[in-house]
């Protein structure tokens, strides 16, 4: 079984509202990101950061989404991965934020064949600087890594895959022969980045 964990619990503080709601191409962002991984998993679980957020995107998803709000206050991707992995029926789990409107399905199945057999996959650049939303976790070890970095205070996502001894490292360049211009990793996070994607949306016809 296979599991996806969108994180939407941002405070959009960057953009004029909730960055999951805004729409592009006449849907919003996080139903982009729904759809474009929902044929390749069995459950969607979508973290928000309050019951208020929760009642909001309850009225644009579909019912077969599992909204789930944030198990702690602090307000971090982090917190969403905990919340998200500890309620993943799935062995692993793909993890994406609610504005990637162009994440790639055949990235998202790489990732998911790569990791099989390790404690997740994830893109990493020369630097080794790596992308954790766009990864897939095991969800057992990750959680427990999450959880000891949540109580150590170190409350980057990134740091859950990087602390595991078993992770797929797949070359940015790998990502490059599919997605050429790394559309996957496009964030909505502005609403300049907003215009952007439209300009985008436009040329992907």
């Amino acid at each position: 079984m296979r599991s996806a964990i969108i994180l939407a619990g941002g405070r959009s503080t960057r953009m004029n509202g909730d960055k999951g709601l805004k729409e592009l191409g006449g849907e919003a962002l996080v139903n982009r990101v729904i759809r474009r991984v929902g044929e390749l998993v069995d459950e969607i679980l979508l973290v928000v950061g309050s019951e208020e957020q929760k009642e909001a995107y309850s009225r644009v998803v579909d019912e077969d989404v599992t909204l789930l709000v944030d198990l702690y206050s602090d307000g971090s991707p982090l917190v969403g991965a905990i919340t998200g992995l500890k309620h993943a029926k799935g062995e692993y789990a793909f993890m994406a934020a609610c504005d990637m409107p162009f994440i790639s399905d055949e990235v998202v199945e790489i990732l998911f064949n790569e990791g099989e057999g390790h404690d997740g996959a994830v893109y990493q650049w020369p630097n080794e600087w790596t992308e954790p939303l766009l990864a897939v976790y095991r969800v057992k070890p990750s959680l427990e890594k999450a959880l000891e970095l949540y109580g150590s205070g170190d409350l980057r996502v990134r740091r859950i895959l990087q602390n595991l001894p078993n992770v797929k490292m797949i070359p940015i360049e790998n990502l490059k022969a599919i997605d050429a211009d790394l559309h996957s990793l496009f964030d909505v996070d502005t609403e300049e980045a907003l215009r952007e994607a439209e300009s985008i949306l436009k040329k992907m016809g």
